[in-house]
């Protein structure tokens, strides 16, 4: 399918579109194209008859796409091109794609591009505020690397692509004595430089050590961790910036909506869509196409900047016998020949109208 281009132009009969109106909007959308260079297309607002259908059989001519409407779509406005991530990315990193883009509301999608969920500013600030567990990061099911990220970390034993989904948080501040009471299996512990800490810790089967201001790792320790299966990270940081930013490392996959997303697609009319967008807090709202993958984002600002079609009306020039819609496009041209209807436009347009027995007649005038 061709990709849809909102600057384009469609050149439209009446709703029940004989031979001459069929052809002149043929004929006239070429003769457009060819003088101007603009994406200029026939259309129909209605079936064709048997004598329009033999005709363009005759001469070999493709019949113009049918139009339902020319009323204003979500793809006629500016969608914001918000690219999707992945659920697994950190909370860090989305904050800082959101401060640098400025962006309030962040989707996630699936790598085949359908939309995951999303994720925004303040679900991002309740983390800090909310999360009180010290077991709220094995159940994010948060992955090694993210904490590497996160940490700025160096990853000295293990697998970055491994999950830390079991056990809790906790700094190791106590002598290795008061250390066997705490620490469980399966812990994530972030520590200093401290021999006898950091064996108590793989002794006690902890998932991980974190240790902190970059302290050396000794190659007993580093030996130890690998048999027990221990993942072992150094950090920059000390203990408690290092425990202050771990919960960043957590995935965003385990805090954004997913249920109840309210989204639209590209071909949702704008005027059907503005009452919902005003009853809601939300600030953005995803775009899906046709086959339900994402394509971006608008926000209520967008629908003050929504453009009309842009349309030109040949063998008419009366509301009731134009498309649905008529009154919501942009009426650039009308080529008639019929008496002078009823019809508004925004602003002035070039109207050619002659007492002829066809419009396809004043089309050839004009080539």
């Amino acid at each position: 399918m061709a990709e849809y281009n909102k600057k384009k132009t469609i050149v439209i009969g009446h709703k029940n579109p004989d031979t001459d109106s069929i052809c002149s909007a043929i004929c006239y959308a070429a003769l457009k194209r060819k003088v101007t260079g603009e994406d200029v297309e026939p259309a129909r607002a209605g079936h064709l008859n048997e004598e329009t259908q033999f005709v363009l059989r005759y001469f070999g001519v493709e019949k113009p796409m049918k139009v339902r409407h020319v009323r204003t779509e979500v793809r006629d406005i500016d969608i914001r091109q918000v690219p999707g991530v992945s659920r697994d990315i950190s909370l860090k990193s989305a904050w800082n794609i959101m401060q640098k883009d400025g962006l309030v509301t962040l989707p996630a999608v699936t790598p085949d591009g359908m939309l995951d969920g999303l994720i925004t500013v303040s679900d991002i600030a309740k983390t800090y505020l909310d999360v009180l567990d010290s077991s709220i990061l094995s159940k994010a099911n948060t992955r090694y690397s993210n904490i590497i990220e996160t940490l700025e970390g160096l990853l000295l034993i293990g697998d970055e692509n491994a999950y830390f989904s079991e056990g809790k948080v906790l700094i190791a501040a106590a002598n290795p004595d008061m250390m066997e009471y705490y620490i469980s299996k399966n812990d994530l512990v972030i520590l200093g430089n401290r021999y006898e800490s950091q064996l108590c810790a793989i002794e006690m089967e902890a998932a991980c050590i974190i240790v902190c201001e970059g302290a050396a790792v000794s190659m007993t320790i580093k030996k130890l961790a690998q048999e027990h299966g221990c993942t072992v990270i150094t950090t920059p940081y000390d203990a408690y910036t290092a425990a202050r930013l771990i919960n960043q490392s957590m995935p965003i996959g385990y805090f954004m909506k997913c249920d109840h997303l309210i989204t639209f697609q590209e071909t949702d009319v704008v005027d059907e869509i503005k009452d919902v967008m005003t009853s809601k807090r939300h600030r953005d709202f995803p775009i899906l196409d046709q086959d339900g993958k994402y394509k971006g984002m608008i926000s209520r600002r967008n629908l003050l900047g929504a453009r009309g079609k842009s349309v030109i009306l040949v063998d008419h020039n009366e509301r009731s016998q134009a498309v649905d819609g008529i009154e919501n496009a942009r009426i650039r041209e009308i080529i008639d020949h019929h008496r002078l209807g009823p019809i508004e436009t925004i602003g002035p347009v070039y109207f050619r109208n002659q007492p002829l027995g066809c419009t396809a007649t004043i089309i050839y005038q004009m080539y």
